[in-house]
């Protein structure tokens, strides 16, 4: 029977580390080798199965195999090196079987553990007593714990319309918690923000990250918009900025018909229309792909709803090649 426990009901040691709420990581205890068996070559089945259920399995060991794959996280957290180099990935990897010892840390004296990463902190003690049921303790974690996901995101998509597509794509793209926790402590000494450059055909450019970042004409006019006032707009002010949204739009939307453009402004302002926060989400869906979030929402447009929103990148980082 799988049995979940809180952290006030079974002395475990704290993880090293903040798991993202799509995570399910699984801790061996170096005490129960058919279970960590069942998990080592099982593994691609296991993460399939979480994956349906909008989670992601993590076994810690095989975190650490793949060198492509920690190169592209690092350069993911770390997105002003130019490359990344072996030594990197060897300090990377040393670090590894010290945050792992602590990681595994756990006084459950009778199974194998998963642990929960959100703010509840959840472990699962796994029953060792019948291998054959292994895979259906896991799938009842996949499923509690991928329903619960679900309904959080189907709360906050009211407020954020883009997130699901986020969600997923983080999900494959982002560093792990661990492996987060690990880049930072070994390979960090300095976060480093990257100059913005608004080239001369409007595409943004941020030369110190060498990455372009892909916006909709929308979504570039108020990251423009909010570039050009860095005292903050809120939303519910930006009617007052119509003409000049008016005339970023016309620019960048290479339509020839004033109309056109007006209307694809107007709706910004329409009555109960949620487009502003709809592009403001994919805005930050577009820095989020490229970049870490520790340092993307320095980028896009950042705040509370109903308050003045702003964009904190500091100015004298924006280099306009473009006048408008």
């Amino acid at each position: 029977m799988l049995q979940i426990f809180s952290m006030l009901e079974m002395a475990y040691a704290e993880m090293p580390f903040e798991a993202d709420e799509c995570q399910v990581i699984y801790v061996d205890n170096g005490m129960y080798h058919e279970l960590n068996h069942f998990v080592a070559d099982n593994l691609p089945m296991l993460k399939n199965l979480f994956r349906r259920n909008g989670l992601e399995f993590c076994y810690m060991p095989a975190m650490f195999d793949d060198d492509a794959d920690l190169r592209e996280q690092i350069r993911y957290r770390i997105p002003w090196l130019k490359s990344v180099d072996p030594e990197a990935i060897a300090k990377l990897k040393a670090v590894d079987s010290k945050t792992l010892e602590t990681a595994i840390t756990s006084k459950a004296d009778q199974s194998g553990v998963v642990y929960r990463g959100d703010k509840e902190e959840k472990v699962m003690k796994i029953d060792i007593s019948d291998p054959a049921k292994y895979k259906d303790q896991f799938r009842q974690i996949a499923r509690a714990y991928g329903a619960k996901v679900a309904r959080n995101m189907h709360r906050k998509l009211a407020a954020d319309p883009d997130l699901e597509n986020l969600f997923y794509t983080l999900l494959e793209r982002k560093p792990k918690g661990v492996i987060r926790k690990i880049i930072e402590e070994a390979l960090i000494d300095e976060e480093v923000l990257s100059r913005v450059v608004i080239e001369k055909d409007c595409n943004v450019y941020l030369p110190d990250y060498n990455r372009h970042i892909q916006l909709r004409p929308m979504e570039k006019t108020l990251f423009f918009l909010y570039l050009r006032h860095p005292e903050g707009i809120a939303f519910k002010d930006l009617v007052d900025y119509k003409a000049e949204i008016y005339h970023i739009y016309g620019h960048l939307s290479n339509q020839s018909d004033p109309d056109k453009v007006r209307a694809a402004v107007d709706r910004l302002f329409e009555l109960d229309s949620n487009a502003a926060n709809e592009h403001r989400s994919r805005m930050k869906s577009a820095f989020e792909h490229e970049f870490d979030s520790v340092l993307a929402n320095r980028y896009y447009i950042t705040g509370k709803k109903g308050e003045t929103l702003n964009i904190t990148l500091p100015r004298e980082l924006v280099d306009w090649q473009v006048q408008f």
